[in-house]
């Protein structure tokens, strides 16, 4: 299998949808697990059908904790707050934690919250199809993505 399942290179007609509930590929989740040996327990920010994890918060994720290593595919209206989350839980309760982010560096929250050491990152090449109820979009994201590896201290 690819290490880049789900990708897809660079075209012209990008999915601008202004839908914020996209699933991550499944077979790209995996891959991305295998390529940083973690196994996430939990999702937190997911539904009962889109969920990766063993468990899964549906709603109010923000105002949860995170005291298993966990997933997270943001709605990405809302990535300063979901990054900045992931950030403190994990810093928090010590565990592992794996996001799916667009790759816009120049943001905040890239800034305070994942560059200087504070988390691994795997720049995705070419742009992801997410899945909506089960299927790839026909469109891929607008942006280039990263996996975001926060490592739990031992």
């Amino acid at each position: 299998m690819s290490m880049f399942a789900g990708l897809v290179k660079l075209g012209g007609v990008y999915n601008l949808n202004k839908n914020d509930v996209w699933e991550t590929p499944p077979t790209l989740y995996e891959t991305a697990c295998n390529y940083f040996g973690i196994m996430p327990l939990l999702d937190v920010c997911a539904t009962p059908d889109t969920t990766k994890c063993k468990y899964h918060y549906n709603e109010g994720g923000l105002e949860k904790e995170f005291n298993y290593d966990f997933f997270c595919n943001p709605p990405y209206s809302q990535m300063k707050k979901w990054v900045r989350k992931c950030y403190l839980e994990h810093v928090k309760h010590n565990v592992n934690g794996l996001m799916l982010i667009f790759a816009k560096t120049d943001t905040i929250a890239w800034h305070s919250y994942i560059f200087g050491g504070k988390a691994e990152i795997w720049f995705l090449q070419g742009r992801i199809h997410f899945y909506q109820n089960g299927i790839p979009s026909k469109n891929p994201a607008p942006f280039g993505s990263a996996f975001i590896c926060y490592r739990k201290k031992i």
